[in-house]
């Protein structure tokens, strides 16, 4: 579906002129309703009683159009999809410490072992948490790309990436 857009809602604290992407997130109001069918379906947020509530799931899934290995092509035209690590913060930032500063208390890394990522084209792409809740497969929507490493003006895929972490913008969202 291509709809468009009425307005898009950047969040009060987002600042473009830092390197940290803190706050980067934003809700876009579409002129239509989304129309749900066997391939369009809403997604969930983490549901949470408390900030210790927040999820401690490994792996997640991203998908997106970005840049990919083929370098005849600015960005795909078939979505891809990848399985990332979740590692603690701790964990990413002793990985590669150039990711501190574009991190926050409100992002989180996440990365793939495989010399795979995101890239040019994929930010503002989710990364989702696949769950099982009563029998049922449930999606979580657990962040958002944000920011990824470039080594030689390509995206760095040998070290993870930053993503919003949604589960601290729910009560925004």
């Amino acid at each position: 579906q291509i709809l468009n857009v009425n307005r898009i809602i950047l969040h009060d604290e987002w600042n473009y002129r830092t390197t940290s992407f803190d706050a980067d997130i934003a809700c876009l109001v579409l002129e239509e309703t989304v129309k749900f069918n066997s391939y369009i379906q809403p997604i969930c947020l983490w549901q949470s009683f408390g900030e210790e509530e927040e999820p401690k799931e490994k792996f997640g899934i991203i998908v997106g159009y970005g840049k990919s290995e083929d370098e005849t092509k600015l960005h795909e035209t078939i979505p891809k999809m990848l399985k990332v690590m979740i590692p603690s913060n701790e964990k990413c930032f002793l990985d590669n410490k150039r990711l501190v500063s574009l991190s926050s208390e409100r992002t989180l890394c996440a990365g793939a072992t495989n010399r795979s990522g995101p890239c040019i084209g994929d930010s503002g792409s989710g990364l989702y948490i696949e769950t099982t809740i009563q029998g049922s497969k449930t999606f979580f929507l657990r962040g958002l790309v944000s920011s990824s490493l470039l080594d030689n003006n390509q995206c760095d895929v040998n070290t993870y990436s930053v993503y919003t972490n949604v589960f601290k913008f729910t009560p925004w969202i």
